[in-house]
């Protein structure tokens, strides 16, 4: 082995690595649904309940809904879970985007990973307040920066890579677009028919899908490249799919 070669295999192993964190970002929606499925005082409904409904730590009649999550610290953990696959898997895949437009991809996955965090640490809920605030408005921050982040972060990595991976790039142009579009109906208030839960949903969702695809792809590249033994490139997005 040469020594060019053996940073370029190191790239490999890097790339699968990350692809496999991004991979295992599913684990939120396996979580949610052992969670959703544990409530007993009421059933829980995706269409008229919150995901962030699922971390509540206290039982209470909410806008209409009854809250009470006997599982709400498995479900925050899976929050906290999450942003820490994504932010290693960041790391590890940064040189895959094109050069002007990885501080911007990165900054932007970033963002979601801390906002998917802080709502995990900082359950929306009816009890103390936090910095003076009511606790559910400085928990709806780490919302807005989870959905803006990752959409944004969708869309300008889809752009970026648009000519060099045009299906993968596509698709992350449309998770993005859907995840935006819905983004936008929920802050002004309009249901397209989905409920409350299903709306925010629509926000987050696409997120999450674009997340476990890139990772999909890159593992399935990197596994190619490794298997025929052609080196990664730095730099840029080489032969991979992210």
């Amino acid at each position: 082995m040469t020594d060019d070669a053996r940073p370029r295999r190191r790239d490999v192993r890097r790339h699968l690595v990350g692809g496999l964190l991004l991979l295992a970002t599913v684990q939120v929606l396996v979580v949610e649904a052992v969670v959703a499925s544990a409530w007993d005082v009421v059933p829980y409904s995706r269409a008229d309940h919150y995901v962030s409904d699922l971390g509540l730590a206290e039982c209470a009649e909410l806008t209409g809904r009854t809250v009470c999550s006997p599982l709400h610290a498995l479900m925050n953990t899976g929050f906290v879970v999450h942003a820490v696959l994504v932010v290693a898997a960041a790391v590890l895949l940064r040189d895959l985007v094109p050069g002007r437009a990885r501080p911007w991809v990165v900054a932007a996955v970033l963002v979601h990973a801390v906002g998917v965090a802080w709502v995990g640490l900082v359950p929306g809920s009816l009890a103390e307040p936090v910095g003076g605030l009511p606790r559910y408005v400085v928990h709806n921050v780490g919302s807005v920066m989870a959905v803006v982040g990752g959409n944004v972060g969708a869309l300008v990595a889809g752009a970026a890579l648009l000519r060099r991976h045009r299906a993968w790039a596509v698709t992350s142009l449309l998770l993005g677009g859907i995840g935006a579009v819905a983004t936008v109906l929920d802050v002004v208030g309009v249901d397209p028919g989905l409920g409350v839960g299903g709306s925010q949903r629509a926000t987050m969702y696409p997120i999450v899908v674009w997340l476990v695809l890139t990772g999909a792809a890159v593992v399935v590249s990197a596994s190619r490249d490794r298997r025929g033994g052609v080196p990664a490139r730095g730099g840029g997005a080489g032969r991979h799919g992210a």
